[in-house]
Parts: structure tokens; sequence; C-alpha cells
């Protein structure tokens, strides 16, 4: 049977097992499920999926799982596989594995649809990727995503389109050109207190960084902090990129 021909049988099974009583819309929903094929290498995977779901938990649960399988078919995963010798190829597998665990449960306790989205958009990628997959970065991604608004991401991804290309030949971005290009985003050079709030959660998760005033700053102006993305933050903006934009 093709890669991409392996329905959600095993997961519509696993949740007939589970004791609870399952109302007529979960039902609906295992019921389309099982006629949604999965691509390698999550093709194995789904069965080990378990927990004591409810009904909206499921939604998402099944939203996540649809938006990552979606992504994945976009990449060349056939040749990806056949690129890996048989160890690389496994690993993979046992990695993908544990992190499409970790991505149902977070899937399953995060209310807003975006957020459930962007865990299924870095799962595919990661997984995608022609580099072994760093499980602990992506597990860390995903907790990132559950956090963040969709306002939140506006701001980041406008920093990434003003700052993100220093970063791509080098680990850093320098203090002056940071605080040069921070006028070049949609704020421009104005007092802007949604910023500061903004880039204060951004700044909690190691995506940014507060770029420390100009020694010659006025203690009496009223002066706009500044940021600086981490690449950690590009990173982040990388991973929940969908094939064509983000």
């Amino acid at each position: 049977m093709p890669i991409d021909d392996h329905p959600f049988d095993a997961l519509e099974r696993q949740f007939e097992m589970e004791d609870l009583t399952l109302s007529p819309v979960t039902k609906r929903i295992l019921k389309f499920a099982s006629l949604m094929p999965l691509p390698w290498p999550f093709d194995k995977l789904v069965e080990s999926l378990t927990g004591h779901l409810a009904a909206g938990s499921v939604e998402r649960m099944y939203l996540m799982l649809k938006t990552c399988m979606d992504e994945v078919r976009k990449h060349d995963t056939r040749g990806l596989r056949d690129a890996e010798p048989p160890e690389a190829a496994q690993a993979r597998e046992e990695i993908s594995k544990e992190l499409l665990l970790d991505a149902a449960r977070k899937a399953e306790s995060t209310r807003a649809k975006a957020r459930v989205k962007r865990i299924g958009l870095i799962l595919a990628n990661a997984i995608v990727e022609p580099k072994p997959t760093d499980a602990d970065e992506v597990e860390e991604m995903m907790r990132v995503a559950m956090e963040l608004s969709d306002r939140d991401i506006v701001f980041l991804g406008e920093l990434t389109r003003i700052e993100g290309s220093l970063l791509q030949t080098q680990d850093h971005i320098p203090r002056y050109e940071a605080h040069t290009r921070w006028e070049l985003g949609f704020w421009g050079n104005l007092v802007f207190p949604e910023a500061d709030s903004v880039f204060s959660k951004l700044e909690s998760y190691g995506l940014v960084a507060r770029i420390p005033p100009p020694n010659n700053l006025n203690i009496m102006a009223d002066f706009q902090n500044r940021y600086v993305l981490l690449p950690k933050g590009a990173r982040f903006v990388t991973l929940i990129r969908e094939v064509g934009g983000l």
C-alpha cells in the first residue's frame, strides 16, 4: 500500500477501546477522521495515540493532525525516506512517534484553533527537514506555540521581516544594526505601548531581546523600547510557515 494511502483506522480503533462515552459529535469526527490518509512517517504512529478525550479536545487534536498531514504532503517525504539509511529512517520514525503524542496532548489542552494549527505546522516542518529532528527543540517550539496569540505572531513576523536576513549569515544581530532596523517595522519610531507588551512576552520565551537604550539618551525623553530578533525567534517563524508563506 502506498505511503499516502494509510487511513485513520488505528486511531478510530483506539478511541473505540477507550472507557468513555462518545458524544454524537465525537463519533462523527472520528468517522470522518478514519477516511483521512496519513503520509510517512506518521502512517504507523496514530495507533499510539491514547488519552481520555472529550468531544472538544478530539476536534482540536484532529485539527492539529490534519494541519500536520496537509503540510507534510506538500513535501517530498518519499525522497527523504529513500535518501536516509534504514537506521536514520527508523530513528526519525521513533522521534516522530514521541513528538506526535506530545503534539496531540498539547492540542488537546489548547483552546485557540490558530494555535492548534501552529502546533501541527511545527511538527510537520520539523519532521520533513533533511537534518535529524531535534526532539527537544520541537517540543519547546510547540509549547511556545500554545502561548502566543495571533497578534504576538504578527509582531514577531514583522521583526523577522526587518531583521531576519541578518541571522542568515551570523549567529547574532549587532546592537547598532538592530537599533537602526527597528524603525523599519510598522511601528516606526513612535512610542507604541502595545509593542512593549507584546515584545516583553516574546522576550520571556527567548524569541527576542530588548536592546539597551543609547548611552546619550536624555532621561526625560519618551523613548520606545526596541528589540532584537534572536535565533530562536527566527527558527520559530520558520517552523510555523506553511509552504508558500507565513
